[in-house]
């Protein structure tokens, strides 16, 4: 490929490769390619053919789809659908297989997940069995944020399960049943439109949204970061994980929470403006103003025993490599990722994400969407007209005051 075509291979991930204005990603024998169909037809397609037995799929009309690792691309009017490989009745069908019928529920978590587990280890063969089923939700998490803590969490018990783990593995599997097969809507992009940052000068726009919980964890108090990663909007990537210090604060949470989302989205930029060939603007978003703070200014301050890669994220901010922004924490979308949440937050969230569900590709969560989002509009308006009586009743209340003088006195006598 690179003699007889000249191709142009990626240096940050080798994977990724360009040429004529196409773009490529490798995996072993498997290949997607995005660009020109004339050149698919007649240039790549017949090259490839002359060495090696070559079937493949295209992308046509509206409805048509393609899989490629384990994924479903799904072309639709206004966008594309990423669904899962990994159907969700082949997750549950698997769990109650060899651990009974699971109920449906309508979170996949709850709070008590994190406590500290000292019920009974499983035996050899159930231990087996249940990370076999977490196995499978390992790939499933890869395209669904609203499992990724979850599996994250139950994963961390791998190596030693116990009967805890499978009630909370049962839970997770109800809710993986009421929700059904749901994939990610990847819409038309726009010139310089994203999630909350709009109106940019450059076309294509990154925006990375950070959160951390706060020594959520009972069992080893480390906290738990999230990074979602948008590109003009579109869901790209998403990681939960457990950070690997105990942080002595909320802030320090949410600073290792934004450099590893840093680090991710630097990693996501520089693919972009290789395939790409263009400029693409990095913006950070954190509903923390502590931590917001310390990024934005350079050096340490009065803060002790701070870590090197503080240093390292101010400097990136500093030669305009990032930007960050704040953002309220009801649009914060990394939220999905560090906590378990009530079911009306969690679809509120899915659904800003650009989760759909699978068989329709309607937005999944867009009842509760509109709800809270109504909500907090009301909110600032509220707010906002309280304000604007204050302003009017003390306005009132000083024009309505008189000179003030002194009994016996008159107000010549006071000039």
């Amino acid at each position: 490929m690179t003699s007889s075509m000249n191709f142009q291979w990626c240096s940050v991930q080798p994977c990724l490769a360009k040429c004529e204005g196409n773009v490529f990603m490798v995996h072993v024998d498997d290949l997607l390619l995005a660009g020109s169909r004339e050149f698919w037809t007649q240039k790549f397609l017949p090259t490839m053919q002359q060495k090696f037995s070559v079937s493949y799929k295209m992308l046509g009309g509206t409805g048509t789809e393609i899989n490629f690792l384990k994924g479903r691309l799904v072309m639709l009017s206004d966008g594309m659908m990423i669904a899962p490989g990994t159907s969700a009745a082949k997750v549950v069908e698997c769990f109650e297989k060899h651990f009974g019928h699971a109920r449906v529920q309508k979170v996949p978590c709850g709070s008590a997940l994190q406590q500290e587990d000292n019920s009974q280890k499983l035996t050899p063969t159930d231990a087996k069995n249940l990370r076999s089923v977490i196995g499978l939700l390992l790939y499933l998490s890869r395209d669904r944020v609203d499992i990724m803590f979850g599996v994250k969490e139950l994963a961390s018990a791998m190596s030693s399960p116990s009967l805890c783990s499978v009630q909370r593995l049962r839970k997770l599997i109800g809710f993986i049943k009421y929700t059904c097969d749901i994939g990610v809507k990847l819409p038309f992009p726009e010139h310089g439109v994203g999630k909350f940052k709009q109106g940019t000068e450059v076309f294509w726009l990154l925006e990375t949204y950070t959160d951390a919980d706060w020594s959520s964890n009972k069992a080893r108090r480390r906290s738990t970061s999230c990074s979602t990663h948008f590109v003009n909007g579109c869901f790209a990537y998403g990681s939960s994980r457990s950070q690997k210090v105990v942080s002595l604060s909320s802030a320090e949470s949410e600073l290792h929470s934004m450099i590893g989302g840093c680090c991710d989205g630097i990693f996501i930029r520089s693919c972009l403006q290789f395939l790409l060939s263009v400029d693409v603007e990095h913006h950070q978003f954190t509903d923390n103003s502590a931590a917001r703070q310390m990024i934005s200014r350079q050096g340490v301050g009065r803060i002790r025993h701070l870590s090197g890669k503080l240093l390292w994220m101010q400097s990136k901010v500093m030669d305009g490599d990032v930007i960050i922004h704040q953002v309220p924490t009801l649009w914060n979308y990394s939220d999905v990722g560090t906590k378990s949440l009530p079911r009306s937050r969690l679809l509120f969230l899915l659904c800003g994400i650009g989760m759909v569900e699978a068989d329709t590709a309607e937005p999944f969560g867009l009842e509760e969407y509109n709800n809270m989002a109504e909500q907090e509009t009301n909110r600032r308006e509220i707010s906002k007209l309280a304000k604007t009586l204050k302003r009017i009743t003390l306005l009132i209340t000083v024009q309505g005051l008189g000179p003030v003088v002194a009994e016996g006195a008159e107000i010549g006598d006071l000039q």
